[in-house]
């Protein structure tokens, strides 16, 4: 029974007309940002990606799951920016925390046309993430601390301010 109640808990969150009214803006201490856990995964096409490999790089981590209806909405806004902007400066990483095989979440990602990375992860690293919710962005900065952690659906335009700001903050290379 104890084991089922983290599940529930999630899907009550996910299922809340509410879905993403939870911010979290590490930018308003003072003092660094809260270092990005780390890790090392696997994603669906085979390549390794850990965070360190990340480092110099915008991150924006995707915490979603194939049973999530507003996590349908979110990755193709993601989609469209990794198309856009991904590459040396931006890395968009979805994190699949199904319990399903990788082949059941590798068919549902090519039936909808995704072409961002997407790994799978236990839901010990969405825990390690302060994820509460699906779906979850977490946007690590370039430093490898956390900028934002935020549960629900952002848009391109919110995106894009998010990303203008830690380039903003960024020092200039010369």
């Amino acid at each position: 029974m104890k084991r089922g109640l983290p599940l529930l808990l999630l899907v009550v969150l996910c299922s809340t007309p509410q879905w993403g009214c939870f911010e979290d803006g590490s930018g308003e201490t003072d003092g660094p940002r809260p270092a990005a856990p780390t890790f090392s995964l696997t994603r669906l096409d085979g390549l390794p990606v850990s965070l360190e490999q990340q480092r110099g790089k915008t991150l924006i981590l995707d915490f979603w799951a194939t049973w999530c209806a507003p996590c349908e909405i979110q990755m193709p806004v993601l989609d469209t920016l990794w198309k856009a902007r991904g590459g040396s400066e931006l890395m968009i990483l979805g994190i699949s925390v199904d319990t399903d095989p990788a082949s059941d979440v590798i068919a549902w990602v090519k039936e909808r046309e995704l072409d961002y990375p997407i790994a799978i992860a236990s839901q010990k690293l969405a825990a390690d993430y302060g994820v509460i919710g699906f779906p979850t962005l977490v946007v690590v900065d370039p430093q490898g601390g956390i900028h934002t952690r935020h549960v629900g659906v952002l848009s391109r335009p919110e995106l894009e301010e998010i990303l203008d700001e830690i380039a903003a903050e960024s020092p200039a290379e010369g």
